[in-house]
């Protein structure tokens, strides 16, 4: 009996534990080990954050050395580094993300660049040279594409005073030259024939007439204004011819009025003309017109009166020289241009209609701060000069050109008269700075003057 009470109360016992399923142990520690991990990764990323931060901070930075872009500052000073002064920067808000290079403030380091140092022996060997920074007074000049066109004044037209038709087979054709004088076309018909009868028979009764009055009449009918073949245009060589022959002509000359080239023709051999018909246009190349087509944003500094210089490529080594005459009230639409003209003396017929070639129309200027056009370096985007800063370091500056007279350029913004520039292998100082800035892109490099050196041997 107490056998069988102790069984059952071991059965009991053994009912009320429940046994630990295998591996709960070893669950525990890798639940453990996780929570760490996930400690130490928000610690990492507080720590990022931070990091973070404070370059955020460092693009905020208005202020930083040409020599060592890494060090920012947020006021002006000197470098704590190497003394150099701190130049402005441009203005980027904290945590600003950049979407693209932009252009440089004037007086900015512009963005790519970066100040660098060549040793002096090597700058001279490349040809590196500078200038100071002076206040002249320029002249500047508008430069057009101009073109030679005819001289309207000098165009004449020779038109048919009578009807009749185009005699002869030959007439003269476009580009032909011709004399005041020489024959262009003859006109024949009933209205020629009857009017030279008239002058024939006009002719007879002043020689007949023996009454003072009388012979006054037939005189004006055969020499004065009531010649009626001289207003048809007949020429008074041929009425004279006409007299001495005593007979009319089958057909009477037209003659050209000046001497020139002929521009157009507007009649053939056989045709039938009427008074007014245009037969020619004759046109005197002695004297031509320059038309340049000046761009719109020069218009408001042309006038007339403005000295001008015009060269073609026909004529290499040829200078013609005159004077804005005439602007054109509107603007070519498409073009976007207005036309001013120069009117030109061609005596030796050099200068032909169609020729196009280069107009320099002189700009006067006032006194302003000036730099060699050699010294400006311009990417289309940014544009900009190296100063030279003494002691074979040269810095990046951005500046705002101006109007140029081809040997010098006005500088508007970002640069002090006394300011030393480079004006010569700017090229070299230019990859040299690029290659500094890439450099410096990868982190801070060290500031002693042996690593500068260093850099400029790189680009050897």
């Amino acid at each position: 009996m107490g056998e069988r009470i102790m069984a059952l109360a071991d059965d009991g016992a053994s009912g009320s534990v429940e046994a630990h399923p295998p591996g709960t142990r070893a669950m525990g520690i890798v639940r453990w080990a996780l929570v760490g991990f996930m400690a130490l990764l928000a610690a990492a990323a507080w720590s990022k954050g931070f990091d973070s931060d404070a370059h955020a901070g460092a693009v905020a930075a208005r202020y930083q050395c040409p020599m060592h872009p890494s060090v920012p500052q947020r006021a002006p000073g000197s470098c704590p580094i190497c003394g150099m002064d701190l130049v402005k920067v441009a203005d980027a808000p904290a945590g600003a993300a950049r979407t693209g290079p932009s252009a440089p403030e004037q007086g900015t380091v512009p963005t790519g660049l970066a100040a660098v140092k060549i040793e002096p022996g090597r700058a001279q060997l490349a040809g590196v040279r500078t200038e100071k920074v002076t206040r002249q007074r320029l002249k500047p000049q508008i430069r057009a594409t101009g073109a030679v066109a005819v001289d309207d004044s000098s165009t004449t037209a020779v038109d048919a005073h009578v009807s009749g038709w185009i005699a002869g087979s030959r007439l003269l054709q476009v580009g032909e030259r011709v004399e005041r004088g020489q024959v262009l076309a003859a006109i024949a018909g009933p209205e020629i024939q009857t009017t030279q009868e008239i002058f024939l028979a006009a002719t007879q009764r002043e020689k007949q007439q023996s009454q003072p009055a009388a012979r006054a009449l037939g005189r004006s009918l055969v020499t004065g204004e009531g010649n009626a073949l001289r207003r048809l245009g007949i020429a008074d060589r041929d009425i004279q011819a006409l007299a001495r022959r005593g007979r009319p002509f089958d057909a009477v000359p037209v003659r050209s009025p000046v001497s020139g080239f002929v521009a157009r023709k507007d009649v053939v051999a056989g045709q039938y003309v009427q008074p007014g018909s245009e037969l020619f246009e004759i046109v005197d190349l002695r004297r031509v017109w320059v038309m340049a087509s000046v761009p719109e944003s020069d218009v408001a500094r042309l006038k007339t009166g403005q000295r001008a210089q015009f060269t073609v490529a026909a004529l290499p080594g040829e200078t013609f020289a005159g004077q804005v005459q005439f602007l054109y009230p509107a603007l070519d639409a498409q073009t976007r241009t207005l036309q001013a003209r120069m009117e030109l003396d061609n005596p030796a017929l050099e200068l032909r209609p169609g020729m196009s070639g280069d107009m320099r129309i002189e700009v006067l200027a006032a006194e302003t701060l000036t730099v060699p056009v050699e010294a400006l370096v311009d990417t289309g985007e940014a544009q900009y000069v190296f100063l030279a800063r003494g002691g074979g370091r040269y810095q990046p500056r951005g500046v705002r050109p101006g109007s140029s007279d081809g040997n010098r350029v006005q500088i508007l913004e970002g640069l002090s008269e006394g300011d030393r520039v480079v004006t010569a292998s700017s090229f070299l100082v230019d990859s040299e700075s690029r290659l500094r800035a890439a450099i410096e892109a990868f982190g801070p490099t060290p500031p002693d003057d042996e690593t500068q050196d260093t850099l400029a041997q790189h680009t050897r």
